[in-house]
């Protein structure tokens, strides 16, 4: 009885402690997001992944992406055919891609991106071994 009595003041006390945040404390859209903000970072890098499929996967039913890093910070999991513009700021940054199938593929690069850079475009892909990589089509 004791243990009932314990356990309904302990629930209590959680969702009056819940009920007490401010609620003039309202969601705000996350600001400053590494690689996407425009008005922070200066130079496009576009990224898109090829058309190639892992060895199991099907274009409806994949189950392996490349996962792509920038400066050692996730910037996206890449299906086939898929694309996005990265701004950033001149510097030069490590580039990673991981493919997770039986065993962990890893690619890295450097890149060097300065004013000289107008627009650098990255396709990301696998080999004939679904070892993923990365092509500068600059």
């Amino acid at each position: 009885m004791l243990n009932k009595l314990i356990l309904s003041l302990a629930v209590v006390a959680s969702l009056t402690a819940c009920s007490t945040i401010d609620s003039s404390q309202k969601y705000q859209k996350p600001q400053h997001l590494l690689f996407i903000n425009k008005e922070v970072n200066s130079l496009p890098l576009q990224v898109s992944r090829d058309d190639k499929l892992c060895n199991d996967d099907k274009k409806d039913d994949q189950n392996c992406p490349i996962k792509f890093y920038i400066d050692d910070f996730k910037a996206g999991d890449f299906y086939i055919n898929n694309k996005i513009t990265y701004y950033l700021k001149p510097n030069e940054y490590s580039l990673t891609v991981k493919n997770c199938n039986t065993k962990c593929d890893i690619y890295h690069t450097k890149i060097n991106i300065n004013d000289t850079f107008q627009n650098v475009t990255l396709v990301l892909s696998i080999d004939e071994n679904g070892k993923p990589f990365i092509i500068n089509k600059n």
